[in-house]
Order: C-alpha cells, then structure tokens, then sequence
C-alpha cells in the first residue's frame, strides 16, 4: 500500500520484519548449498594442482638429463619448446592453487562465519527488537494511563521514559546489513585471474560488478540517513501526516484531488480504542485516514497466514441501537497484503472530545449511528490533530461536490440523482416534492417483503418506522406510534420528505420487510406468526 512507508513502525513493518526473518533462514539453506559445493571444489583444485606438477614431472623426465643426445634433439632440457611448456603446466598449477586457497580463506571461512555469527546476530536483533518494543509499550501504557488530576512532575517523568524507551526502540530497527558480496570479490577476482583466454571480458565484469557494489553501498548509506533524519525526538504517535493538510480547505483540496484516482494518507498511527466487550478493556490499533474521506484501522498487530475482510464494523456498542441486529449484511472486499481491518464511517459520525469516563486523559469518541469509538491518543498534540483531521474530512464529506459523487455511487442516485438536488433546494415546489416522495417509495417498495405490510400484509404500506427498517400500513403505524418512539419511530413515505436522507434510505436497502421479520420472528413457530 502506497500510503505506507517501509521504514515507519506498522503492521506493514512487521509484516516485513516477519517476512526478512523467513528470508534468513532461506538465505542460511542456500549459503549451506553453496559451502558444500566450495568444499567440493576446492578438493577438485587441489586434485587439478597434483595432476599438473605431476604432468610437468613427467614431460621434464620425458626430456631428460642436459646431456641425453635424444632430448636435444627434439628439444629437450635445454630447448625452448619443451622448457615453455613445462613452465605453462607450472603456472597453471600455481593458478589453481592460488584459487584454491582463495576458495578455502575467502569462500569457504566467510561463508562459515556469514551463517554462524551473522545470520546468528539476525536472530539475535529480533529479539533485542521485541524487548525493546515491549520496553517501549510498558512506558506508553504508564505514560497515557495517568489521570487528569495526577501531579506534572511524575507526568513529566513518565513521558522522558516515554522519550528514552521509544528513541531506543526505533534505534534497535536500524542499522544491521551484511557485506557478503565485498568478502566475495577477492575470490572472484581470482576466478578471473585464472581463466585467461576471458581477462578482458572478465576485467570489464569485474569493473561492473565493482561500480554495483559501490552504488549499492552509496543507496544503503543513504537509506540509513534518511532512515534516521525520521526519528525524531518527540512523544507524538508513529504516524506520518501529510504536510500542509493543517487547515480544512487543504484537506478538501486534497480530497478533491482524489476524484482522479489518486488517494493520499492525511493522517495514520497508533490509537487505544476502547473493545465494545463488557470489561471495556483497551487495544492498540493502526489507524488510516486518507483523502476519500475512509477512516479504518487495522485489528491485529502481526501476521496472519489466512485472509481478512475489510468490512463496515459488525459489532455494535452498547448505545448502537437496534440496528446492530441487522449488520450480518456486511459491506466486505479485499483488505491489502491480507491484514485484517475495519472500516469507520465518516459520512453519518460526528466527534467529541473526551470520553463517557471523564477520568481519562487524551480520550475522543467517533460516534455514528451504528456504533461509538472511544479513541486515546498519546498525547495531547496528537490527538488534537486526530480530532482536527477527522472533523476536516466530516466537513468535506458534508459538503456539495463530495456528498454528490457519495451518493451517485450506489443505485439509489443513478435511480433518483435529482433528490440530491432536491434535498438542498430550500424553494423547491410541491410538484418536485411529490415526485421525490414517488421516487423514495418506489425504491423502497422494489426491496423484497417491502411490497406488503411487515406487520399485516397489506399491500402499499405508505409509513416506515426508522428504528426496525421496515414499512407499515397506516392501521399498522397507529399501533406503532403508541408504542413510544424509543422503540419504533414511525414517518411518512409521502409526507416526511425530508427525513429520507440518502444514508437512511440505504440503510432500508441493507434490511427490508422479509430480512426484519426473519430475524424479529426467527424463533417463532410457523403457526404462531
């Protein structure tokens, strides 16, 4: 995913520190391949070598003394032809015995120190880097789990260990490289010396492979400076927030931006988000906004082999409504990289600062009708950004142009696209009314189980009630109001024009007559109904 970098501390992140660990152990399999056939080699050479100094004994006793009249006569001891190829033969052995003993010191013994203290020291890093992470983690948990009325020095003793613990963690995830190739180039270079008849092909090789590694030494320095210049010495969250996004026509600048394909991260990092079980206890997830107004976050911290969906959340919280019983229709798709997330929706959510607990420091809550968010940031500067950023992307989702591309994305627009206009045309005249209170019932009606009353089966059924997501007839509606509107909040189809929102039509789109009943009448027998 584009809106993450590799060196910010992430799910992403330790995916890869997951997926570096699995390379290591590959990496040592290979170098284990590779030792056992340098040893194999090296026995070759040292063969090549005896067979050579053997091959010129033979040929100078094959030419004999200085004084056989035979040898002179075909050249021999004294003569120029033999003595050159006596002389070549012993070259070629000193060759091959150099190169063997390139391969036994430079080969063999850096292979054998790579696997036994290198690929040793990776292991050894990962745990040095979970210590130091769980290290980081207690301080934080001490750090944003003060109270309000807790006295500024032991705060501002928590937030240096803070500091300290969270500089030490980000120093333990750099800084670790191998120079294998630079322990291999002498042993190539003796490759080759010996193979002659390739010296100029083998010299411009050797020059190419000399500039690459001199270039990949440069880009890792390079990393490693860069790398570095991100840390910096503050208590904020890790995140990355685009930089000029501070006001809230930059941000619907950007949004705006992101009609043409392009999608840009406004804020992301780490949140405590309270679990919606009944012991309230407190997670840290990852959390994303970026410029077409999603807001989402990612539950597990590591690496799963299996899938994830990326979903509207299905669990509703304690003041989720009814509507929690019919979230079983999830919106799902592919969720990247398979990391588990989940999405929040800005379009229908409004923030406040604080939580229900007023105890609790650098709390906000993200409330939509389906489900509230309790958030905690690390600091106060950081969640006054989160709030700020979120209330910018509500603001611009409400806007005009964005609110319209929203809703031309589902088939309510493409049935209905003119209602939108409707809806923000304060002089609309009764004749548009009327047509959009025909265009809102005959969308509703088309959803299965809605052509007929939910409670009686009459046919037409020209009220709703908002709470259950179901159409009623208007005998059936009278009941409904005495009920109270805590429990079925009854509108008109053709009346209350205004209340039929694009969100809430949606959602009657999501449930409809059949699917309420199924799940309001499931344990009823048939005969009882």
């Amino acid at each position: 995913m584009s809106a993450f970098l590799k060196l910010e501390d992430s799910p992403m992140f330790q995916k890869q520190i997951w997926s570096l660990e699995h390379m290591a152990d590959d990496l040592k399999n290979r170098c284990q391949i590779l030792y056992k056939g340098s040893k194999r080699f090296m026995a070759a050479l040292g063969e090549a070598y005896n067979g050579d100094n053997s091959f010129a004994d033979s040929l100078e006793a094959f030419g004999g003394a200085k004084d056989d009249p035979y040898s002179l006569s075909i050249g021999g001891f004294q003569g120029p032809i033999m003595s050159k190829f006596i002389k070549a033969f012993r070259e070629l052995a000193s060759y091959k015995e150099l190169l063997r003993s390139q391969v036994e010191h430079v080969l063999i013994d850096q292979l054998m120190h790579f696997m036994n203290v290198d690929l040793q020291d990776a292991k050894e890093s990962r745990r040095r880097f979970d210590k130091a992470i769980s290290t980081y983690d207690q301080a934080r948990e001490k750090f944003v789990s003060l109270k309000k009325n807790t006295p500024g020095d032991i705060v501002a003793e928590l937030e240096e260990d803070l500091q300290n613990s969270k500089s030490s963690f980000e120093r333990s995830r750099f800084n670790l490289g191998f120079e294998l190739l630079k322990q291999l180039e002498p042993f190539i270079h003796q490759v080759y010396t010996y193979a002659q008849q390739a010296k100029e092909l083998a010299n411009a090789e050797q020059c190419s492979l000399e500039k690459r590694i001199q270039e990949f030494r440069t880009q890792a320095e390079i990393d490693i400076i860069k790398a570095s210049s991100n840390i910096e010495p503050s208590t904020s969250s890790v995140g990355i927030c685009v930089t000029g996004m501070n006001s809230d026509k930059n941000i619907e600048a950007i949004m705006q931006s992101s009609r043409n394909g392009e999608v840009q991260t406004i804020k992301q990092g780490y949140l405590l988000k309270r679990s919606s079980s009944l012991r309230g206890d407190w997670k840290r997830r990852f959390f994303v906004l970026d410029s077409q107004g999603t807001l989402y976050y990612y539950r597990n911290k590591g690496i799963k082999p299996t899938g994830f969906l990326h979903h509207y959340a299905g669990s509703a919280e304690y003041n989720g409504g009814v509507f929690a019983r019919f979230r079983a229709k999830y919106r799902t798709s592919s969720c990247e990289d398979n990391l588990g997330c989940r999405t929040v929706d800005l379009c229908t959510s409004t923030i406040k600062m604080g939580a229900e607990d007023t105890d609790l420091r650098l709390c906000f809550r993200i409330i939509s009708p389906l489900k509230t968010y309790t958030l905690q940031a690390e600091n106060a500067g950081d969640r006054t950004d989160w709030v700020n950023k979120i209330t910018a992307v509500i603001t611009s989702l409400l806007s005009s142009h964005i609110l319209q591309q929203h809703v031309e994305n589902n088939d309510y627009a493409r049935k209905a696209s003119s209602n939108v206009m409707l809806r923000n045309n304060h002089h609309t005249s009764d004749d548009q009314i009327g047509n959009r209170a025909e265009s809102v019932s005959a969308v509703l009606r088309e959803i299965p189980g809605n052509d007929v009353c939910a409670e009686c089966n009459a046919h037409e059924p020209d009220w709703a009630s908002l709470n259950l997501g179901i159409l009623l007839c208007i005998e059936c509606s009278g009941v409904h109001r005495n009920l109270g509107v805590h429990i079925s909040k009854v509108r008109s189809l053709t009346l209350d024009v205004k209340v039929w929102e694009p969100s809430i039509v949606e959602l009657f789109r999501t449930l409809g007559n059949a699917y309420c009943n199924s799940i309001w009448e499931g344990s009823l027998l048939k005969n009882e109904r």
